[in-house]
């Protein structure tokens, strides 16, 4: 014991510390299987799911965590999960077919071991997308309807499903879901719009379901129209309150699928141009078309058809005020006597108008025409009348330049 104490005050002196005494080894954890956990809510089949193994306590090594399924031909997981060193779960993929049709809701049984330890829990499937498709045809023509097969592995679920839809390309437009009915097994007909593009495009089309999607191509066919030196022409004026005769030529054909020809105006009181012309495939030559022209309108008015996806034409035709009165003061006047009458435009013109007068019985006597000067919307002038043996009403006429016309009718009384 005396060479033991002089050999620490020995090391003490030459600067060596003793040893310390060794602290307690820490408990080692024996890792076992601590959850299971699948998803809750339903999966479709067809589709894709995460799953997680956990463990009760971190691994110095890692953990190899045996996976079995029940049944593969609907379910499938890795043969095994492997839980890091240090950590306490590792996820791992779910996976999940359609080896058939289902009748409702299908539950498989999932299994884990680790160590003799085993934790089994179940996951549900519902059907799922099985198949995309437009109707068996792989390509059609861009401006058509798209007819679209969508199908489920099993009927819907009460209340229906809903499937999210995507396209790849703006030329083909889709709703931005689909429901497919309660109890039904899928839903088709003519889903999709496309528009007309000048070379051929490939489109795919995306189905989605929460971890499941299904996608199918299809040929969107080019759209081109050559009308030749088509045209939209009209005389060169016209008056208000009339309808205005223009005439589109087509010189060439129209197309598969026909064309829509639009008219628009640079003027904001020609608030009613022409209403959208359809054109069939096969039609061709000239084509009448009325433009409803108000009588508020003094000066220029372009009016231009467009051909989607073809181009446009215009025409600019010069409109005079048209007729919106003809007053007679009095309305009631002794035959023989006088009386004042005033023609009006619906806004004053810009260059004079001369407007023709006429009488359906020669007991009213008018001038043949009035002028109504340049600045002015309307001129008033003086007729006479002959004496009557019986009540008239004799109708009076104003007619413009265009033939356009305004009646009005004069009651003529016997003088007492």
């Amino acid at each position: 014991m005396a060479l033991v104490a002089l050999a620490a005050v020995m090391l003490g002196f030459s600067g060596l510390a003793s040893p310390a005494v060794a602290d307690v080894a820490p408990t080692v954890c024996g890792p076992w299987l601590k959850a299971l956990d699948l998803p809750s809510e339903k999966i479709h089949s067809g589709g894709e799911a995460q799953g997680v193994v956990r463990v009760s306590c971190p691994s110095p090594v890692p953990l190899v965590v045996a996976m079995t399924s029940a049944d593969t031909s609907w379910v499938s997981v890795p043969d095994s999960v492997v839980v890091p060193a240090g950590a306490t779960e590792a996820p791992f993929p779910i996976r999940t077919h359609q080896p058939d049709y289902m009748n409702g809701d299908l539950t498989v049984e999932l299994t884990a071991k680790l160590r003799g330890g085993t934790l089994t829990q179940p996951v549900t499937l519902q059907p799922g997308l099985r198949f995309l498709a437009f109707g068996g045809s792989p390509s059609a023509y861009s401006g058509d309807s798209v007819f679209l097969d969508i199908g489920l592995n099993g009927t819907a679920p009460k209340g229906g499903m809903v499937i999210s839809m995507e396209s790849d390309n703006p030329a083909l437009k889709l709703p931005a879901s689909i429901t497919i009915p309660s109890g039904t097994l899928g839903i088709a007909g003519s889903l999709a719009q496309s528009t007309r593009i000048p070379a051929d495009a490939d489109v795919t089309v995306t189905a989605k379901l929460p971890g499941q999607s299904l996608s199918a191509t299809i040929k969107l066919l080019a759209w081109n129209y050559d009308p030749g030196d088509w045209g939209f022409t009209g005389p060169p004026e016209t008056f208000g309150g009339t309808y205005y005769n223009m005439s589109l030529n087509l010189p060439n054909p129209v197309p598969h699928g026909g064309i829509t020809v639009t008219f628009s105006s640079d003027n904001p009181k020609l608030q009613s141009p022409p209403s959208p012309r359809q054109y069939m495939e096969g039609d061709a030559g000239t084509s009448q078309v009325q433009v409803s022209m108000p009588s508020d309108i003094d000066g220029d008015v372009t009016i231009t058809a467009n051909i989607e996806g073809v181009g446009t034409r215009s025409h600019t035709v010069r409109v005079h005020p048209g007729l919106v009165g003809f007053d007679v003061e009095p309305w009631l006047v002794t035959g023989g006597q006088p009386f004042v009458a005033t023609v009006r435009l619906g806004t004053a013109t810009s260059v004079p108008i001369t407007v023709q007068l006429e009488s359906s019985d020669p007991v009213v006597q008018l001038p043949a025409e009035v002028t109504i000067p340049a600045g002015q919307s309307e001129a008033t002038f003086q007729g006479t009348t002959s004496e009557v043996s019986d009540f008239a009403a004799p109708t009076l006429t104003a007619r413009l330049p265009d033939g356009s016309i305004w009646e009005t009718t004069m009651f003529l009384d016997v003088a007492s």
